[in-house]
C-alpha cells in the first residue's frame, strides 16, 4: 500500500512539473507573441505552429502541431521541410525540391507533398523562419484551444490548482 501511495505521489509530482512547464513556455510565447506580432514566439530556439492545410499530406495533417527550429540556411538541404513567410501574415511549409544559386544569391524551390505542382516562388533564406524538427499529431487543436480563455483555465489553471490543493491538503493532514 506504501509503495502504491509513493508511486501515486511521484505521478502527481511529474504532472506537476510537465503542467509548470507547459504553463512557463505558454507564458513566454505570449509575451513573445504581444511585444513583437511579427515574430514567431520561440523557447529555446524551437518554435511551435499548427498545420492548416493537407498541402503536406501524409506527412502532416491539418491540426498536426509542427515543432521548427531556428534556421541555419547552410545546413538546408533537398527533402528537408521547411517554414517560410509569404506575405506579412501567411506561413508556409513545404519540402525544398531544389537550391538554386543566383548571382544575389541562394534560393529555395519547394513544394507541398500533396501538391502536384512546384510553388510558384522561390523561397529567400530571409524568408524563412524555421526547418522542421518533429510533429504532435492533432497537437495544434489543443495548442489553439489552450489558448483560448476557456481552454487555458480547463487544461491549465484548473489542473494546476487541482494538483497544489492536493499537496497543500497533504501536507496541512501531516502536520496535525
Amino acid at each position: 500500500m506504501k509503495k502504491t501511495k509513493k508511486i501515486l505521489k511521484g505521478f502527481g509530482n511529474g504532472v506537476i512539473i510537465i503542467l509548470l512547464v507547459i504553463m512557463v513556455i505558454l507564458g513566454i510565447s505570449t509575451i513573445q507573441a504581444r511585444r513583437n506580432p511579427n515574430q514567431i514566439p520561440s523557447v529555446m530556439g524551437f518554435s511551435p505552429m499548427s498545420v492548416l492545410s493537407g498541402s503536406m499530406r501524409p506527412m502532416l495533417d491539418p491540426g498536426d502541431m509542427i515543432i521548427t527550429k531556428r534556421p541555419t540556411i547552410e545546413n538546408i538541404d533537398i527533402g528537408d521541410v521547411i517554414t517560410y513567410r509569404v506575405g506579412a501574415n501567411t506561413l508556409v511549409t513545404h519540402r525544398v525540391i531544389d537550391i538554386i544559386i543566383e548571382d544575389d544569391g541562394v534560393r529555395f524551390q519547394t513544394q507541398g507533398d500533396a501538391n502536384n505542382t512546384i510553388d510558384q516562388s522561390l523561397v529567400a533564406p530571409e524568408e524563412i523562419v524555421g526547418t522542421y524538427v518533429f510533429r504532435i499529431p492533432q497537437g495544434g487543436y489543443i495548442a489553439n484551444f489552450a489558448r483560448s480563455p476557456f481552454g487555458f483555465i480547463l487544461l491549465i489553471l484548473l489542473p494546476v490548482a487541482l494538483l497544489i490543493g492536493n499537496e497543500l491538503k497533504t501536507s496541512i493532514f501531516k502536520a496535525s
